[in-house]
């Protein structure tokens, strides 16, 4: 059996024997090296040893990693067949990318905490009529502690509604916080209990995710909300923080008006972004379709001036993402490319839960179509339902080699700036079905009707472009079978 086709009952005994090995130590990454059968890869890049193989795991919070390097051909995405453990709950998230001059596979595993949620047997959801407390509250930093009080205030605020289905996970929610990539603010009561929270998830050392908030319906109208934005908006200031992100909701226009009072810019939507949720306070009902959500930009720190080299299908979004800021930022003359490298190097990642893949272009090369195409394709076949490619928008070579994308049928989604050490980032969205129920949107002003709007008929435009050459294609097949005979 290859290392590209493990067999469903070959990967969960891996995954047995991985997660039984808390502190991931070298005899269980040999065991699942046997059972896995890796060594039986016979492929080989630029004729070199293709029986290298390097296989090692660790412990992340509440998953095992395990990564698998080889030498082989490159990789462009997890194996397909992967996909049903990740359905499964076997394996958390599959990713792939190539490093130096060999491949790399991580896998991750669930421990049992990781699978272990809430405890709600004696818990109350409190309706919006619940009576209003008086009782004295503490500001304070969130700590590992309070993550099962965390998922407490959640459920009793929203139950099993809550649009961060991770919440729900006390073991989870301390692990993140122990690592660092979750901070927040809480608002406790006299006996510790938490009544309110903010807070923020770092997506690279330098850009977090913001927002995450609540507040138990017996503490509101008290502006604790607002308190513990600002904490953590001070707290994120004196980081090494740049900028921060967010989702506003397109279901209602208060959270785009906040980011606009807030100093942020609408910069984009993603689209079909994951799995339909039960909403409850700002709009309530099931949706009925995968939610969709606008994007925002807030500037932490000043930026420094950069040129951004945009393909021609995509400049206008940028264009008008800009039109309402003051973001340093200017657009390059296109040119012939200089020294551009023959290889793409990307990674790419697959969840499951939302049948959501990413590719993330971290060098452009002159097979960059060729290499993102095969990414889209192996993400497709193993169940995405979205697809989002992230591409360093400062590169000059984006502007002449990335004209080719809208074939591929990549529309715009956002524009990023300062998304890491490489740059602002131009993020493009590969939607299964284009025909979004766009009914229960409604938009804060006519700039973010307008960028939005744009976006959806990319979107339906490049789907239909897709449909149109896949039949001319079919139509001159026909015709030239007839001039044959």
């Amino acid at each position: 059996m290859s290392a590209d086709e493990p067999g469903i009952a070959v990967l969960a005994a891996a995954a047995r024997a991985a997660v039984a090995s808390r502190n991931g130590n070298g005899d269980a990454a040999g065991l699942v090296l046997q059972l896995v059968g890796l060594d039986a890869r016979e492929r080989s890049r630029g004729g070199q040893d293709d029986t290298h193989i390097e296989l090692s795991s660790s412990v992340d919070g509440t998953e095992v990693i395990l990564q698998v390097r080889d030498r082989g051909e490159p990789l462009n995405g997890p194996a397909p067949t992967l996909e049903p453990l990740l359905e499964l709950g076997v394996m958390t998230s599959a990713r792939a990318f190539i490093e130096g001059t060999g491949n790399v596979t991580e896998m991750r595993f669930a421990m049992p905490s990781h699978s272990a949620t809430l405890d709600s047997g004696s818990l109350e959801v409190l309706g919006s009529d619940t009576p209003l407390s008086t009782e004295e509250v503490t500001m304070r930093s969130l700590v590992a502690a309070d993550a099962a009080s965390l998922t407490r205030c959640i459920y009793r605020s929203y139950g099993w509604t809550y649009p961060h289905p991770d919440l729900y996970y006390p073991e989870r929610v301390a692990a993140s916080i122990t690592s660092g990539r979750r901070v927040g603010e809480v608002a406790v009561t006299a006996d510790g209990e938490v009544v309110g929270h903010w807070g923020a998830i770092f997506l690279t050392p330098t850009l977090v995710e913001s927002g995450l908030a609540l507040t138990d319906p017996r503490f509101r109208r008290r502006g604790i909300a607002a308190q513990l934005q600002a904490r953590v908006t001070e707290r994120l200031n004196n980081s090494d923080i740049v900028g921060r992100v967010g989702e506003p909701v397109l279901t209602h226009t208060a959270t785009q008006e906040l980011v606009l009072r807030s100093g942020g810019a609408i910069v984009g939507a993603y689209l079909s972004y994951g799995v339909p949720v039960a909403q409850v306070g700002i709009t309530d009902g099931m949706l009925a379709g995968r939610r969709s959500l606008a994007v925002h930009y807030i500037e932490v720190k000043p930026m420094t001036e950069a040129t951004l080299w945009i393909p021609r299908a995509y400049e206008p979004f940028v264009r008008m993402v800009l039109a309402h800021c003051d973001w340093p930022r200017s657009f390059g003359e296109v040119h012939r490319m200089g020294d551009t490298p023959d290889e793409t190097l990307l990674d790419t990642t697959l969840d499951s839960f939302n049948k959501r893949g990413e590719i993330d272009v971290r060098q452009i090369g002159l097979d960059l179509i060729e290499v993102v195409d095969t990414a889209l394709d192996s993400l497709r076949r193993s169940g995405a339902e979205v697809v989002h490619v992230r591409l360093p928008a400062n590169d000059p070579a984006l502007a002449v080699l990335g004209e080719g994308l809208t074939v591929l049928g990549l529309a715009y989604s956002v524009m990023i700036p300062s998304f890491s050490e490489a740059g602002d980032a131009l993020v493009l969205q590969w939607i299964a079905d284009p025909e979004i129920d766009t009914s229960s949107w409604h938009y804060y002003n006519d700039d973010i009707a307008q960028l939005i709007g744009g976006i959806l008929a990319q979107v339906h435009e490049l789907s239909d472009r897709g449909a149109q050459q896949r039949r001319r294609a079919g139509r001159r097949a026909a015709l030239f079978a007839a001039l044959d005979t």
